[in-house]
């Protein structure tokens, strides 16, 4: 029997990677020492092991560093610091699992947000950046990917204050490189001036923050937005605040202020943001009903000293009309153009993005109520067709995907999602259709490759399942989807009885991801079908190891001890199986022939007909007729009572 895998620290089990980097990589992990296993984020180190007195310089750098986080972490919103050790050559923090989604999702391009969503970020972030400045603490890395909106409680997150990485990367590396040299230009764009001085400031954080509010405001990927590096970057970023519609000019004073390239001319502390921000009003300019209706509202109520003076000044009563009538007919125009229709249309499509995670029933009536103002909206459409598929309804997710085909039928990304949609349901031809048309309008689309390779499998053609994982391959430009692809093709080389491909494929997809558990499965049944039994066991062991509450490995296993002549073991595995998963039909059908092989008719018989009755449930016309002739043939050799 396989040793069990070794536990970090003698409790934490490594799950998956989440990040890799010069200096280590970050990964998730199950604590083993409380009920539930629940999830921690572990972030490794590399330690100089060289100098000694290096290694112990930084040893010490990084336990204050340690000191600093559990300080922060006693902020509701940043994550709390459970344990930090040294283990060989690497050092481990070991804090809170935040689950939810990035506000990078939340940034959709091509939409941007109104300015009241803009207000909100900015009240949400800045009294937790403020609690850190309290404490002399600078995040020095902020930027959307680091800003987590909790799935339960929907406020943001802040990941990863201290820069720890930086002190491994600073001190073991004799490079004197600028930070922007190894960052992309996507994350470049959040980083102040200074900090490509390797300086790091209070204010740098709010330069930061002003960039990703920019950036929502305008709606536009981050490579398209300047950076501090570029020489006309304040006059690029005041023309761009300029160009968007109604933008408030005290909003505009205070982003502009957040993010002015000199240090110096910036907020120096998150709550002097704060109090500016107390006199922000709420109303949404980009909304021409309500910025109308402001229009039309005594000038009395302005705030600012431009207000006050507008207020002094009466206007004479032979103009009153022919302003009001102005008024009119700028709404009318709006009116005709369709500009707060579709206005409202982002509004519920940015609240369902907001709904989807928690409630995908109230995210869909969002998303209705946006189709109905503007019915051909596509995009409403596709995100509609994805939830309606999430909570089992599958003919509205195909109509709605349909219809927003026909609308955009140019969209490789909506055939793409009509295919998954298709496959799942069994419509494998459809699926293997939609994922080429996919394929033809963007030639590149590597996930339409793995997934077609994976239709086409189904379909039993595993030959062009090859071509296509090969071609995902060729074009992968991450870890994650080049292990799927090779992955997947290790199965369709072991299909086409070439095991020794096979083998090097799953191998090789283990060592992207070594946490991955299917890719134990599918080696373990390449070792199986080479006659390799206890390499076979010794995967499936790992397997489940990486997913215990995971039905698959247990039935695989139990194929492979059935195969040991472990009847007692294959057994067990079946029966944990099917308690896992009580419609596991595979696992109930094979354990139905276990029980006859070991004469226990009665058994048997349950197995088979609880298996015919779902492979009917599934219309899997084949797998029935097999459970019926094992039920037909049991009946015949039964003795009559």
């Amino acid at each position: 029997m396989p040793a069990t895998p070794k536990l970090l620290g003698g409790r934490y089990q490594f799950i998956q990677s989440l990040n890799r980097h010069q200096a280590g990589q970050t990964f998730l992990a199950a604590d083993v020492h409380y009920p539930g296993h629940p999830k921690c984020v572990v972030r490794q180190l590399r330690l100089p092991t060289r100098n000694p007195m290096t290694r112990k310089f930084i040893l010490s750098l990084l336990k204050k560093k340690v000191e600093v986080l559990e300080v922060i972490g006693q902020h509701e919103r940043v994550p709390s610091t459970f344990a930090a050790f040294d283990v060989e050559r690497n050092f481990y923090i070991v804090q809170e699992f935040i689950p939810g989604r990035s506000l990078e999702e939340e940034l959709v391009v091509g939409q941007p947000w109104t300015q009241n969503d803009v207000l909100q970020l900015l009240r949400e972030v800045l009294p937790v950046i403020a609690f850190a400045q309290e404490h002399g603490i600078v995040h020095g890395n902020l930027k959307p990917s680091k800003m987590i909106r909790h799935r339960l409680r929907n406020k943001l997150v802040l990941l990863d204050f201290g820069a720890i990485k930086t002190i491994s990367q600073n001190i073991s590396s004799k490079e004197n490189s600028e930070p922007a040299a190894q960052t992309p230009k996507s994350a470049q764009l959040y980083l102040a001036p200074e900090q490509f001085r390797r300086q790091s400031l209070f204010c740098s954080d709010h330069y930061a923050l002003g960039m990703v509010a920019i950036q929502a405001l305008m709606g536009l990927p981050p490579e398209e937005l300047p950076t501090g590096q570029d020489k006309r970057f304040y006059q690029e970023i005041t023309t761009s605040l300029e160009s968007i519609p109604n933008l408030r000019t005290n909003l505009a004073g205070l982003l502009t202020r957040m993010v002015h390239p000199n240090p110096k001319q910036r907020y120096q502390k998150a709550t002097e943001i704060l109090s500016d921000l107390e006199h922000l009003d709420e109303l949404d300019p980009l909304d021409p009903y309500k910025a109308a209706e402001s229009m039309l509202q005594p000038v009395e109520e302005e705030n600012s000293i431009e207000g006050r003076y507008q207020a002094s000044r009466k206007i004479p009563s032979r103009f009153a009309g022919i302003t009001v009538v102005a008024l009119l007919a700028i709404v009318a125009g709006l009116l005709a153009l369709r500009l707060p229709q579709r206005l409202m249309v982002r509004r519920h499509m940015s609240e369902a993005q907001v709904l989807k995670l928690d409630n995908p029933e109230a995210a869909i009536a969002k998303y209705s109520e946006a189709i109905e103002i503007l019915p051909r909206s596509a995009q409403a459409l596709a995100n509609r067709g994805k939830l309606h598929f999430e909570v089992g309804d599958t003919e509205a997710a195909l109509t709605d995907i349909t219809e927003a085909i026909e609308q955009d039928s140019n969209n490789a990304t909506y055939r793409y999602e009509r295919g998954n949609f298709r496959f799942a349901v069994g419509d494998v031809q459809g699926a293997i259709e939609d994922y080429t048309q996919a394929i033809s309008q963007d030639t590149n689309f590597v996930k339409a490759y793995i997934n077609r390779g994976s239709a086409r499998a189904n379909w039993g053609d595993d030959k062009g399942a090859v071509e296509d994982y090969t071609k995902a391959i060729e074009l992968a430009t991450d870890a994650d989807t080049e292990a799927a692809a090779y992955l997947n093709r290790c199965l369709s080389y072991s299909n086409l009885d070439n095991q020794m491909l096979a083998l090097d494929d799953c191998t090789h997809a283990i060592n992207l991801r070594p946490s991955h558990g299917l890719a134990y499965q599918n080696r373990g049944l390449v070792r199986r079908r080479l006659g390799d039994f206890p390499g076979s066991l010794k995967d499936y062991n790992i397997a489940i190891e990486i997913e215990p509450d995971a039905p698959d490995p247990y039935y695989n296993r139990a194929l492979t001890r059935q195969a040991l002549n472990d009847i007692s073991g294959a057994m067990q595995d079946f029966t944990r199986a099917i308690n896992i998963d009580p419609n596991y039909v595979f696992a109930i059908y094979d354990r139905g022939r276990l029980q006859a092989d070991l004469g226990d008719i009665t058994a048997a018989l349950s197995d088979f007909r609880q298996a015919s009755q779902l492979c009917l449930d599934l219309g899997r016309t084949g797998c029935y007729e097999d459970a019926q002739y094992q039920i037909s043939r049991l009946q015949d050799t039964r003795p009559d009572p």
